[in-house]
């Protein structure tokens, strides 16, 4: 790799797609930074999540995206099997990160993004002067759901995204099921199981059965109801931690996801984190820039803040051992629940799997298709997804 000499002046342009505060927050990392690399500057543009992907997908093929993408590890098999992005190993010092987050962008033997964070997983969110302890299982949930809810005063037990998938994982995973099965040397998009049954009904009982959730509730709608006090449980990700904190101070509790009573399995959402991409076409000084600028954000300084500024579990084992995070309950507490997370599989049939669930849960619940029938549904839209997403091995971009 080129060394960076006097000469050199390099501009990088790093794309990312979370929450305004989160961009704020690597403003000042970029800050820093560029004070102590003056040749370097770096320019962070905003985009939403798909747009994002599919602006990347586009533009870096003709060289003009960005030079790092700060995204999370489900990106990996898209971008490293459209040929976007290069693997990190060359300058990547593997001691300085758990295995976990290695591992959550390793596809076909390779890495492909650099860890900066894990998490990104389900929590159960609750009021301390509500609730006095948070359910252990789903039966005990629902009991002190049913006894606070009033549907007429629109007052829900539970509230949560409840037609997007991320939030259907955990009760797939509670049935004993999960949306990829490794199958020789590829992966296999499992939805038509009896796992995925079982908690698509499941979910369905929740609303009409016991009667805990609103009939319809998006992302912002479950938030707003738990922040109004009109909803006494509310699953969401670590990435609400700092903003429900704020509105709601210290009454403000979370617990792990509760264990199914129908199976004696703990609901198991996923986990993912925040990963930083390389443009394919990066070399030389601008390759070298670009490590420069990973190496920074991987210090123990900037690790630190990602727990401390942005609630989120920092990917160093160095910055895993530091005091100060046991100083930080509701950081200490997330990365507990994450035990029981597992991995979100970065392979590129995972992007067929949600699109699958999607249709299926949104009919499911909308009536419009039995359990099965969405089911089925669900996994014929998904297995022609993934015939789109296929690249055959021997047109793949090394």
């Amino acid at each position: 790799m080129k060394p960076l000499h006097g000469a050199d002046r390099v501009t990088l342009s790093l794309w990312e797609q979370d929450p305004p505060s989160v961009g704020q927050e690597i403003d000042k990392w970029i800050t820093v930074f560029q004070k102590n690399n003056p040749k370097i500057r770096i320019i962070r543009q905003h985009y939403e999540n798909e747009t994002l992907r599919t602006k990347f997908l586009r533009s870096a093929a003709t060289g003009d995206g960005a030079d790092i993408v700060y995204g999370p590890n489900d990106v990996a098999g898209v971008f490293s099997r459209a040929g976007v992005v290069q693997p990190v190993e060359a300058f990547l010092g593997k001691m300085k990160f758990t295995e976990t987050s290695l591992r959550m962008t390793a596809v076909d033997g390779k890495t492909w993004g650099m860890p900066l964070s894990e998490g990104a997983h389900l929590l159960l969110y609750y009021r301390k002067s509500q609730v006095k302890k948070p359910p252990q299982t789903t039966k005990e949930l629902i009991e002190l759901a049913q006894a606070y809810q009033d549907p007429k005063a629109r007052r829900y037990g539970l509230a949560f995204y409840m037609t997007e998938p991320f939030w259907f994982i955990p009760f797939m995973g509670g049935f004993g099921g999960w949306p990829l099965v490794e199958k020789k040397e590829t992966y296999e998009v499992t939805i038509n199981t009896d796992a995925t049954r079982k908690g698509l009904q499941y979910l369905i009982d929740l609303r009409d059965k016991w009667k805990i959730t609103p009939s319809e509730c998006d992302f912002d709608c479950a938030k707003s109801l738990f922040l109004s006090k009109r909803a006494l449980f509310h699953i969401s990700g670590d990435w609400e931690l700092n903003n429900l904190h704020d509105r709601i101070g210290d009454d403000l509790a979370i617990a792990p996801l509760p264990v199914l009573s129908e199976t004696g399995q703990r609901l198991t959402p996923m986990m993912g984190g925040r990963f930083l991409y390389i443009n394919a076409t990066a070399k030389g000084p601008r390759l070298e820039a670009i490590r420069k600028f990973m190496e920074f954000l991987a210090s123990a300084t900037i690790q630190k803040r990602i727990a401390q500024q942005l609630a989120s579990i920092p990917a160093t084992v160095e910055a895993r051992q530091d005091p100060a995070l046991k100083t930080l309950p509701l950081l200490k507490q997330s990365m507990e629940a994450a035990h029981f997370a597992r991995p979100m599989p970065p392979q590129v049939e995972m992007r067929a799997a949600w699109d699958g669930m999607r249709i299926m849960i949104q009919r499911a619940l909308a009536g419009t298709e039995s359990v099965d029938e969405a089911a089925k549904t669900g996994q014929k839209a998904a297995d022609e997804a993934l015939a789109a997403l296929r690249v055959p091995s021997s047109q793949a971009k090394k």
